[in-house]
């Protein structure tokens, strides 16, 4: 029985410590609204059209706080608030001194009506018969709650703006009283201002909570605005937002924009509320430009000073872009002045190691053609000994004949003249001899003239006759009938012909004497316009191993070679717009081929580039 009685008393306090705990564990919720109207009754009031966060969001408890513009100001400066509601003016103001951004907009009906959006009204007592337009409030008294009301001075002034150009010159003493912004009514009946700037539907509100007498008020500048119910004397505007701060994480600003999305309208006393997504605010932005206020407060108002400011990021991004084609132009020019200084610099310096690199190259082939002469050099003094020993007989025989009797003389006429014949043509034979040595080896003289190939050919057998006779190795030469005339250089084309024939011979040191064989060949190309001269032998061939690097200087397989026979006469080759190439044959040996560019006689002749 104790125990049945005592049970209910505990567990009534365990619901009401959970509760407790509930309450006190609960995420709060800090939200700040503009109190514009001082209401006694103010969390009865907005409660209700908040009170779908309540329901979708249990772990959260709303803390509501009514604020005036400049303790929402300081809230938002010490990061105290979570959302904030509040008319669009001072939204736009906040916008640019704070992270602010509208999640919803508050659609608040009030019998009918429509306090979802903002306009100003411009009222005088009944009796100022004397106050009809705008224009008659020059010199006057007008009450007004503040310079930061959207919905009341800064709407009115706007409007006189925008229809007067000479506003600043009318003399309006322009008193601003603070909020509630109820009480201007109460001083302007107890004539203590000329006229008052009202939010729009104010004064109707006003009238049905049975404050004021509608027929005592006078309204001036009438505007006209479809299906407004409200007196009105500006545009109206979109009404309050409902905004999140910087402190707002994106998780909650979702469940509390889900959450309001979601609410029905709220039925409060005789007022309709409820929550849509927020409109544009561009109107309210343009206001606020026109007045250079809040976040245009810094433009000019000059017209053209302001439409350059207002313009200024373009004249930033044509002023930056100018100085970066101004600099790109001054780089580009240094680059191409210092490039071209550097080419001619380069191009001295080419031409320099180019007439260096051609003096070496001149002197390396005089230094081979050298070399190759002092190979053949046994062999031309055999070739000179010959026609010096016949000229030596016949002249001898010619004394032997001379010393006989006159009958005797007169008889062997015939003989004399042979033999003096002979001995003219061995001394133009050793003549040629030497001319050929000195003009082989003197330095090159770069003289291109037509040449027919054949005569240079059995030349360069000459020049390697004693090389032919101690190989026993007798050339066969091989041509085609009336070959054309090359346009090339005599000299050269004896140097790589003589580097062949020598190769061609060094190849078949080891091969037996009845094997050796030296075929030279001359034929054109007609349809390729050349000419081919080709050197075969039945040497050993050439070796894989070297294959890859005949041509290259200082590249040789015999002891006392200095490897540059074949460097040099591939660039001879080259210099005289030819190619020199070099393979193994078929069956056994290797073949060399100089093909040299055939140029008819009728064509300017064109020299080849050492």
């Amino acid at each position: 029985m104790i125990g049945s009685k005592k049970t209910p008393s505990f567990l009534l306090v365990l619901l009401l410590l959970g509760f407790v705990w509930s309450e006190l564990a609960a995420e709060e919720i800090h939200i700040g609204i503009l109190d514009w109207r001082t209401l006694e009754d103010f969390e009865q009031h907005w409660l209700p059209s908040l009170q779908s966060l309540e329901q979708e969001m249990p772990a959260h408890r709303l803390v509501l706080h009514a604020m005036t513009l400049e303790e929402l100001n300081d809230a938002l400066a010490d990061n105290s608030l979570d959302f904030l509601i509040t008319n669009p003016g001072h939204y736009v103001a906040l916008s640019a001194q704070y992270e602010v951004a509208p999640l919803a907009q508050l659609q608040h009906l009030k019998e009918g009506l429509p306090l979802n959006f903002v306009g100003s009204v411009v009222l005088t007592h009944q009796e100022r018969q004397d106050l009809k337009a705008l224009t008659d409030l020059k010199g006057l008294t007008i009450g007004a709650v503040s310079e930061e009301s959207f919905g009341g001075y800064q709407l009115m002034l706007d409007t006189l703006h925008q229809q007067y150009s000479d506003v600043n010159r009318w003399g309006i003493d322009w008193r601003f009283t603070g909020f509630p912004m109820d009480q201007l009514i109460e001083r302007l009946l107890n004539d203590e201002f000329d006229a008052i700037v009202l939010r729009s539907c104010l004064a109707e509100v006003m009238a049905l909570e049975g404050s004021i007498d509608l027929s005592s008020l006078r309204l001036i500048g009438e505007q006209s605005v479809s299906s407004y119910p409200c007196m009105i004397s500006t545009p109206i505007y979109p009404g309050w937002p409902l905004l999140r701060t910087a402190r707002v994480n994106d998780t909650l600003a979702r469940q509390v924009l889900a959450a309001l999305m979601k609410s029905d309208s709220v039925l409060i006393d005789q007022d309709v509320v409820h929550w849509q997504p927020p409109v544009s605010y561009q109107s309210v932005y343009d206001v606020f430009e026109r007045l250079r206020i809040g976040p245009f407060a810094a433009f000019p108002h000059n017209p053209i000073l302001h439409w350059l400011l207002i313009h200024r990021y373009w004249f930033y991004a044509a002023f930056t872009l100018l100085m970066l084609l101004v600099l790109h132009n001054i780089r580009a020019e240094y680059l191409v002045r210092r490039r071209t200084h550097e080419l001619e610099l380069s191009q001295q310096r080419q031409r320099e190691a180019e007439q260096i690199a051609q003096h070496h190259q001149d002197e390396l082939r005089h230094a081979s053609r050298f070399t190759l002469m002092g190979e053949l050099a046994a062999g031309l003094a055999h070739e000179l000994n010959q026609p010096l020993t016949a000229i030596a007989n016949y002249a001898r025989g010619s004394v032997r004949h001379l010393q006989r009797d006159n009958q005797d003389l007169l008889e062997r006429r015939t003989q004399l003249v042979e033999a003096s014949e002979q001995i003219a043509n061995q001394a133009d034979q050793a003549a040629a001899v030497i001319r050929n040595i000195r003009t082989f080896l003197k330095k090159d003289a770069g003289e291109y003239s037509w040449l027919s190939i054949v005569p240079v050919v059995e030349d360069a057998l000459l020049f390697c006759q004693t090389r032919l006779n101690q190989a026993q190795v007798k050339p066969d030469v091989d041509f085609t009938e009336n070959l054309p005339e090359i346009f090339s250089h005599r000299i050269y084309l004896l140097q790589i012909l003589a580097n062949l024939i020598t190769n061609a011979l060094d190849a078949m040191v080891d091969v037996e004497v009845s094997q050796r064989e030296l075929h030279l060949s001359i034929h054109p190309d007609a349809v390729n316009n050349r000419l081919i001269i080709q050197v075969s032998d039945r040497g050993k061939g050439i070796d894989a191993a070297i294959e890859k690097h005949l041509f290259e200087p200082f590249m040789t397989t015999r002891k006392e070679g200095m490897g540059l026979g074949l460097s040099l006469s591939r660039s001879l080759a080259e210099a005289l717009g030819g190619e020199l190439t070099l393979v193994n044959r078929q069956n056994g040996g290797a073949v060399a081929s100089l093909i040299l560019p055939i140029q008819q006689q009728n064509q300017e002749p064109i020299e080849c580039q050492e």
